[in-house]
């Protein structure tokens, strides 16, 4: 028997009813039940509502009297825990990183005219004061909800703001996406058609900007509102804007909603997985329903994981033998040391070279938030490489996502290093 069955009718009505009277599900039948405002003016997954919302966020003179909270850690944000860095940022990161910096004259617009056919989602503009020094900055941000960008948005956006671009001016490009961290992670680059821009989630919105907002000496009201806005990014969405992009299941979610319904799938696992085995066989529902539904179940059933395994080669002798496709890189990295093949310049291409969206190598020091909550780095272990009396740390969790551009990136280095994936 498997999760998905039950061998009696009576063990399925002692589970329906225990069910029923989980603390745990009233409270989550509670959230859910309770529609957001956003949701209730039918707007909960259009952009412009969302821009609306972050523009009055990080406007410092609004009255949510977080004052420069949120943008300053919009700016943390960027300079910590981002798939790319511009020498604009570099050049602030240690200020942003120990607040040792003052913002003034800030504003922000949105629906931002370009040009004849283009408006910019959000433009944050101000002074950054350093060292009593001051620069102009501006954060440019692309917001796209449900749908892709269009027309190569960024790129008319990144060329508009370079042509006036001052000496000393800072420019920072944002492309803000729904997309999981854990898609996010392993992007090998940012899915706009301008490079130049940094993608960041709403999830990271949510994970280190309103929820530390939460923690500031805010009013009830504010409190509220937004506690609210992260409900509306949580909640289940089905239909499909006028694109024909669907609008997304869910934007966002916070740490206690997420920890809750983790607890919550693993009380009631057979229960959820028995009624979806209903549904997928029930002729009263409609096919496209049946099909989708069978399509997660497999997945589930399998545990969702590829189950393919890699062999890798030296010179055609194989070295490691069907390993699992998270080891590739620490496998690669003991390959080439042990073979004597790293030298100065092809260790410091490997350093530098993004083959996904993080480095395959990383000191403890260069390992961010999100990338120790991910599992990206076994940081609490020892290191798994010492290289010229400094000690690294190697990327695991290789996916579809990154791992033949991995591939493809230590073969241009390494002609003699081959990889068979095995079935």
């Amino acid at each position: 028997m498997n999760d998905s069955t039950y061998d009696s009718y009576e063990k399925i009505r002692t589970d329906i009813i225990k069910f029923n009277n989980d603390k745990m599900v009233q409270k989550l039948e509670k959230y859910y039940g309770t529609k957001s405002f956003l949701e209730i003016l039918g707007v909960s997954r259009k952009e412009l509502s969302h821009s609306k919302f972050l523009s009055w966020l990080f406007n410092p003179r609004e009255d949510h009297k977080l004052e420069e909270f949120a943008l300053k850690k919009l700016l943390e944000l960027i300079t910590i825990d981002l798939n790319g860095k511009n020498q604009d940022i570099k050049s602030i990161e240690k200020y942003i990183l120990t607040d040792s910096y003052e913002l003034s004259n800030i504003l922000i617009e949105i629906e931002k005219a370009i040009n004849k056919d283009s408006r910019l989602d959000i433009l944050i503009q101000g002074e950054i004061i350093i060292e009593k020094k001051l620069r102009n900055f501006k954060i440019i941000i692309e917001n796209k909800v449900t749908s892709l960008e269009s027309k190569d948005q960024t790129q008319r956006y990144f060329d508009f703001f370079e042509r006036d671009r001052k000496e000393n001016d800072i420019l920072i490009y944002l492309y803000l996406t729904s997309i999981s961290t854990l898609e996010l992670i392993e992007l090998s680059e940012p899915e706009c058609k301008c490079k130049e821009f940094i993608q960041i989630n709403y999830q990271s919105i949510v994970d280190q900007i309103l929820e530390p907002a939460l923690d500031q000496n805010i009013n009830d009201k504010i409190n509220i509102i937004l506690r609210d806005y992260i409900r509306s990014l949580s909640q289940l969405s089905f239909s499909i804007d006028n694109n024909n992009y669907e609008e997304g299941l869910i934007m966002a979610i916070g740490n206690e909603e997420r920890e809750l319904l983790s607890k919550f799938w693993e009380s009631n696992k057979q229960l959820i997985m028995a009624s979806l085995y209903a549904i997928s066989n029930d002729p009263t529902q409609e096919k496209d329903i049946r099909d989708d539904i069978n399509i997660e179940l497999k997945s589930i059933n399998s545990s969702g994981k590829d189950k393919s395994s890699i062999n890798i080669y030296y010179k055609s002798e194989i070295v490691f033998n069907k390993i699992l496709k998270s080891d590739i890189g620490l496998k690669t990295i003991n390959l080439l040391f042990d073979k004597n093949l790293l030298s100065d310049d092809n260790f410091e291409e490997i350093r530098t070279n993004k083959s996904s969206s993080f480095l395959l190598l990383k000191r403890l020091d260069e390992i961010t938030e999100t990338e120790k909550k991910y599992g990206k780095y076994k940081y609490e272990s020892n290191p798994e490489l010492t290289y010229k009396g400094e000690e690294y740390f190697v990327a695991r969790n290789w996916g579809i996502n990154n791992i033949g551009k991995f591939i493809n990136f230590i073969q241009s280095i390494f002609p003699d290093v081959k990889y068979e994936i095995v079935e």
